[in-house]
């Protein structure tokens, strides 16, 4: 393992205990690095984020209010010129599979348990440098890589985001080079933001309009409003010089047609389920820039059909559980009358 020289790292902590902040900060003092911001909460943070251009960011994951993985969630979406690339690592006391669902969402590198050694750090920090993994992009998703498997016929683009601590601590960081890499490297996902948001917005809108035509479908009302977020986003992130902008905003118009009509009526079936779809998968090759919609809307059924499936084996394993519940229960009766 490399013995590097951290002393240009730039380091954020953002922790509501004052103890683990001060842990942290001579830890990582003991390693060489000088400058070093710490804050009891992310009120502040934005800023410090701007006027520091940190390298790594600690932050704690316990923390209810602010949320501090939501605050992460909120870097790493940001389009803002300062870095959303930056190195971050969770920190917790306790390290429970929902807050572990929480942090896989939310775009962070790493997660350390409290009370953490000076080995722990130093170790995270190489590993940061070392064999940082490259970034997915999704509809709701930017960060490290960590599925297992791609899913099946559906080919998603890895990126290799700037490190810029990797670039101080090997002696390649020139400040306006890591500025345009930065640059780069945002316009690169912004424009698979546009393509994950609109095969977001078809999918939702594709698995919805069965229960869309029927009424009454809570599972249907939700990913449709939730597809109404994903074109906002979309609409959002293209730029005003677009050539994408005309037609994108002519399938949205639809779209948005439907949902204010679905909010006037959401308990009702609603009208025009074709044309809605219609729109949708041909947001969705548009964005992509895709001819063939027959192939687009065959990935989309593709999409659908696997998470109904992973809906109908979720529902059918709870209802397992209950089963096996209510027959231990059932059991355990007849033992205490016998």
């Amino acid at each position: 393992m490399p013995d590097y020289d951290f002393r240009s790292l730039v380091v954020v902590i953002i922790d509501r205990e004052t103890n683990t902040r001060r842990l942290l900060r001579g830890i990582l003092a003991r390693l060489g690095i000088e400058r070093i911001l710490d804050m009891a909460d992310t009120t502040d943070a934005p800023t410090a984020m701007i006027a520091l251009q940190p390298d790594l960011l600690f932050i704690d994951a316990d923390a209810p209010d602010p949320d501090g993985l939501r605050f992460v969630q909120g870097l790493r979406h940001a389009q803002a010129p300062n870095n959303p690339f930056m190195g971050v690592i969770a920190t917790t006391w306790q390290p429970t599979q929902p807050l572990l669902m929480r942090f896989n969402a939310t775009g962070a590198d790493d997660m350390m348990a409290k009370p953490f050694s000076a080995k722990q750090v130093h170790d995270r920090l190489t590993n940061l440098i070392d064999t940082r993994r490259s970034f997915v992009v999704t509809a709701d998703y930017i960060g490290p890589d960590r599925r297992r498997q791609p899913r099946e016929g559906i080919q998603i683009p890895l990126f290799d985001v700037p490190n810029t601590m990797r670039m101080k601590v090997t002696g390649q960081f020139e400040r306006t080079r890591a500025s345009e890499s930065v640059a780069n490297m945002l316009e690169a996902i912004n424009s698979q933001k546009i393509v994950r948001n609109g095969f977001q917005v078809a999918f939702l809108i594709d698995f919805a309009s069965p229960g869309l035509m029927a009424g009454g479908d809570r599972m249907a009302a939700d990913h449709l409003l939730r597809a109404g977020a994903a074109l906002d986003d979309l609409v959002r992130r293209l730029r005003p010089e677009s050539d994408l902008r005309g037609p994108v905003e002519t399938y949205a118009a639809t779209i948005r047609a439907a949902l204010e009509a679905f909010r006037a009526a959401p308990g009702q079936p609603l009208a025009g389920v074709q044309p809605l779809r219609a729109a949708a998968l041909g947001l969705a090759g548009v964005t992509a820039r895709r001819t063939d919609l027959a192939a687009v809307e065959a990935e989309v059924r593709g999409a659908v059909t696997a998470y109904r499936n992973r809906l109908a084996q979720i529902a059918q394993a709870k209802a397992g559980q209950q089963a096996a519940g209510q027959q231990a229960e059932k059991d355990g009766t007849d033992k205490t009358d016998g």
